[in-house]
């Protein structure tokens, strides 16, 4: 597959100046997040469903979902750090984030390994990350209490190994409850944190990095829609699934990351 920038520019734009127009009309933020929310609904159907046409539908709809995102991040955190009084930090760190966010709809910035470690990090400062790593790091704590208090002993609790991609600041852990309950026994990711089942050949490490890329670009609603199109629809076919595989190169990838 052929990635059409400009056409996932002219979306990314697109999606900034739609939010930009809504916030200013409702000056509310919860009606914003409302209608982010039903849009990333809409939007991750129609480039799912598009992506096979050569029309650059599917990529245009790809730039709406980043631009929708990165328009929401940069509002909440104006909005969170206009608490401090500080108006001018409020802006900066609005605007450096919505920014970053941003840059993703451009292929030749999404496939550069300085800027994959940004928007992969980022992800502890992005309020549309949040849920999603917030998860995934209680998953972590949990798996390991439930080995602590069994005293690392029960093999389906135990953990087997740790591992970091460093960059894309995702922490891998083998084996525990949490990774063991997956039922295809492979791997799956809550943001910077990704779980791998204790029989797994393999730690699946490009793949789930690549979801972490994905959390950082699309956000937590996409993260989920992406979860039941894949456990529910397309399995490995599932829109989400195809563009976390580009960062490892296999299969039937949308070479977002690679």
């Amino acid at each position: 597959m052929t990635i059409k920038t400009w056409i996932v520019i002219l979306g990314g734009l697109t999606a900034v100046g739609l939010f930009a127009l809504i916030f200013f009309l409702a000056k509310n933020m919860g009606i914003t997040f409302g209608v982010y929310a039903g849009a990333m609904l809409l939007f991750y159907i129609l480039a799912a469903t598009t992506v096979s046409a050569a029309t650059g539908f599917s990529e245009f709809m790809r730039g709406m979902l980043v631009g929708s995102n990165a328009s929401l991040n940069g509002l909440i955190l104006f909005e969170l750090l206009s608490q401090t009084g500080n108006a001018g930090l409020a802006q900066g760190v609005a605007i450096g984030f919505f920014g970053l966010n941003l840059l993703a709809i451009v292929k030749w910035i999404s496939q550069f390994e300085v800027y994959q470690a940004l928007i992969g990090w980022s992800n502890w400062c992005l309020p549309m990350s949040w849920p999603i790593v917030l998860l995934g790091l209680l998953f972590l704590l949990f798996s390991l209490l439930l080995a602590a208090v069994t005293g690392f002993q029960v093999q389906y609790l135990k953990l087997q190994g740790l591992r970091v991609d460093w960059p894309t600041g995702t922490i891998f852990v083998k084996g525990g409850l949490v990774s063991n309950l997956n039922i295809w026994d492979t791997a799956f990711n809550m943001g910077n944190f990704a779980f791998v089942d204790m029989n797994s050949s393999d730690w699946h490490m490009a793949h789930e990095s690549g979801h972490s890329l994905n959390l950082g670009a699309f956000g937590f609603i996409f993260h989920l829609l992406g979860a039941v199109d894949e456990w529910v629809f397309r399995q490995g076919d599932a829109y989400s699934e195809r563009l976390a595989d580009s960062n490892a190169g296999a299969g039937n990838n949308i070479p977002m990351w690679a």
